[in-house]
């Protein structure tokens, strides 16, 4: 019987190290096969992040039909209830792009990306065809979602050279503004990014107006709340970000502006395109369009 031991213990030797070795390609298998897994892309609901009980924003120039004389437009702007350049409070702020110059009001001029403004006496616009253009504004937390109650959106036609031409804003008719994402997320930032809108002339519900949000031409979700929403899952790279509004019939609103389209980049390996160049006094104005561009 002593003969055979040294055999048993061989063979139980060689079973142990088959069965080690069958186990740890496994995982290493299991850990590669979960880091070339494509990312799964997702639109999440958020929350209301803290605000005022109101404010109120008027827009007192260009004012509503005004005929302005130069290309480039001065925005000043009467804000109440909400201070611009503090730092927003909230859990909210946590994880996502955030401007370290604080609360400011997101001012769009036609179907361009926003312009920020931490400084209610205003800025200049870049140069503006002549013709009808569209302003809209609205109040914005630090992390860049928007106040979403009356009075805190303001929308009008005014008119650079004469008052001549088709206005693109239809006054009263249901209305989709894009805010964000827009610009370049990196490292953190990138992994969950904020979408935000504002409606106006409509409301949203499972039986009411809807959002269609779609990344990358593929339909995300159905969006029934107006609330911020967040997009995670992002690979590196340029992506396009497209909203629709549609009506309770299911058909999409017409409009010029009911269904943007922006392009953002996550983590890009370039630096981002210089902003269009402004007046040497506009202040006023910083392109906060993500992290690492000017504020």
């Amino acid at each position: 019987m002593r003969t055979f031991k040294p055999f048993l213990l061989f063979g139980a030797t060689l079973c142990l190290l088959a069965a080690c070795k069958d186990t740890v390609p496994e995982d290493e298998n299991a850990a590669n096969t979960d880091s070339t897994k494509p990312k799964v892309v997702a639109i999440v609901k958020g929350e209301h992040g803290r605000g005022p009980d109101s404010a109120t924003l008027v827009v007192k120039t260009p004012a509503k039909d005004e005929v302005v004389g130069k290309d480039s437009v001065k925005v000043i702007v009467d804000l109440q209830g909400y201070m611009l350049g503090l730092p927003t409070e909230g859990e909210q702020s946590q994880g996502i792009n955030y401007s370290k110059d604080g609360q400011h009001i997101h001012v769009i001029i036609d179907d361009k990306p926003y312009m920020a403004m931490y400084d209610p006496e205003g800025f200049m616009t870049p140069p503006l065809p002549e013709g009808p253009h569209t302003l809209r504004a609205f109040p914005s937390r630090s992390w860049h979602e928007s106040l979403k109650m009356p009075g805190a959106f303001v929308a009008h036609t005014f008119y650079v050279g004469k008052k001549e031409g088709e206005p693109a804003l239809k006054e009263g008719a249901p209305l989709l503004t894009y805010s964000r994402p827009k610009g370049d997320y990196k490292e953190k930032d990138a992994q969950k990014v904020l979408l935000d809108f504002y409606i106006s002339n409509c409301e949203l519900g499972k039986d009411k107006y809807k959002v269609i949000a779609s990344i990358d031409g593929q339909v995300k979700d159905t969006l029934t709340e107006w609330v911020p929403y967040f997009i995670e899952g992002l690979s590196d790279g340029e992506h396009t970000v497209k909203l629709q509004l549609i009506g309770p019939d299911g058909q999409p609103i017409p409009g010029a502006f009911n269904s943007p389209e922006e392009k953002i980049r996550i983590n890009p390996t370039t630096p981002a395109a210089a902003p269009a160049a402004t007046h040497q006094h506009d202040s006023g104005m910083k392109h906060d369009s993500g992290k690492g561009e000017v504020k």
